[in-house]
């Protein structure tokens, strides 16, 4: 088959995940995942995805139990008994999946499901992969339980960890970030990284389309991904009302689904929104199919990025993908849209998003026309999946070629 060593003894890849597609609320990385897994499936290589029915504060009932076939990769929804993600039934499923593998690729790292994949993994002596998701980045490491209570749990799987064969990772800073962590001695240094970015199926670059003259007094902008203190939402609702001080026409969209332990925060929001006078100016349209993320998209004059920061970042590509250039902040990992000449990369800062956004307002239509041809061909050029999935098999099989 396509990019395998051997046409009758493809690659099998073993995915080991708390939650897979189409549990969408988690945000990027659940799309990501699926698309990589699209991508190895079409390369040639075997694929078989454990996961739960996971999916937010509901579950994946319809798929719950059973091996699913009919989504394009082979995976096994195990239902969840406790907790988050808790499922029992994964352990008996690894069992049987395990011999049969070449490979196991475990996604995230505080889960329950993703401990048990790397551990049944390495006690079986499966060559290993792991994908931290960023949860290992300074910001993230800071938040929730906090960095000296997550630090000693990285002393306690330091063992575990030992025997991996490899990180992945999706941008220079998480790799930064893990190699910070391997110099103070956090993490164990001789395991390889790789930086493979995310990427995008080459059809879902959509047809490019001529920018609205409107845009120029009316600015559409949009925050696109989960309610959640790290996207840092309301730097973006500041930076708003700086922006209509200019052009008091502009309008914002913040498109995603609120988790249940964030509903405290979206009231904040709610309420930064009526003291800022922005109440008629924001839109919550809740997660989008992707359709509607396209459309949203097509007719924005910029996609915000104002998190706290992405291990990658994703509806960047999706923003680009759609001709619609970009404003993201320090530290998110976007310098090369200043690079490139796709949009800008500010410091987090409201009167700075909103004179970079004024910028792009004050580009003619032919100007926003060639911007929007540069934006596509860019993510077509270097963030399309089949040149990507081609670097991770090679990894894959470094990996391999270590035990």
């Amino acid at each position: 088959m396509p990019g395998s060593d051997d046409s009758r003894s493809p690659l099998r890849v073993l995915h080991v995940v708390p939650s897979f597609y189409p549990a969408l609320g988690y945000g990027g990385p659940i799309h990501a995942l699926y698309e990589l897994c699209l991508a190895q499936v079409a390369a040639g290589r075997s694929v078989r995805v454990l996961t739960s029915d996971a999916n937010g504060p509901t579950r994946l009932r319809e798929l719950s139990g059973r091996w699913v076939y009919e989504l394009g990769v082979p995976t096994f929804y195990a239902p969840v008994r406790f907790g988050e993600d808790l499922a029992p039934a994964l352990i008996s499923r690894l069992s049987d999946e395990l011999p049969a593998c070449d490979l196991v690729h475990v996604s995230g790292l505080w889960s329950i499901t993703s401990l048990l994949g790397l551990s049944r993994a390495t006690l079986a002596g499966k060559p290993t992969v792991l994908t931290p998701h960023g949860s290992l980045m300074p910001w993230a490491l800071a938040a929730g339980s906090g960095r000296r209570k997550k630090l000693a749990l990285l002393l306690a799987l330091r063992p575990l960890l030992a025997k991996l064969g490899g990180w992945h990772v999706s941008s220079h800073e998480e790799e930064a970030g893990l190699r910070q962590l391997m110099a103070q001695g956090h993490l164990p240094t001789h395991t390889p990284i790789v930086r493979i970015e995310n990427g995008l199926r080459p059809q879902s670059i959509a047809k490019r389309t001529t920018p609205s003259a409107s845009h120029a007094t009316q600015p559409r902008l949009v925050v696109l991904g989960r309610i959640h203190p790290i996207k840092r939402i309301e730097l973006a609702l500041s930076a708003l009302a700086a922006l209509r001080s200019q052009l008091p026409d502009a309008r914002l969209t913040i498109a995603g689904p609120v988790p249940p332990s964030e509903e405290a925060y979206l009231a904040t929001l709610h309420t930064q929104i009526a003291q800022l006078g922005l109440s008629g100016a924001i839109d919550f349209p809740g997660l989008l199919g992707p359709e509607e993320k396209t459309q949203l998209l097509s007719g924005a004059t910029a996609l915000w990025l104002t998190s706290h920061m992405e291990s990658f970042g994703i509806v960047v590509l999706e923003a680009l993908a759609a001709g619609t250039p970009v404003v993201a902040v320090e530290p998110t990992p976007w310098q090369v849209l200043s690079e490139h000449h796709l949009g800008h990369f500010v410091p987090a800062s409201p009167p700075a998003i909103a004179a970079a956004t004024a910028a792009l307002c004050q580009l003619s239509l032919p100007e926003r026309s060639d911007l929007a041809q540069r934006c596509q061909q860019f993510v077509a050029a270097h963030y399309t999946w089949p040149v990507l999935e081609a670097k991770l098999f090679a990894f894959y099989q470094a990996v391999r070629g270590r035990k």
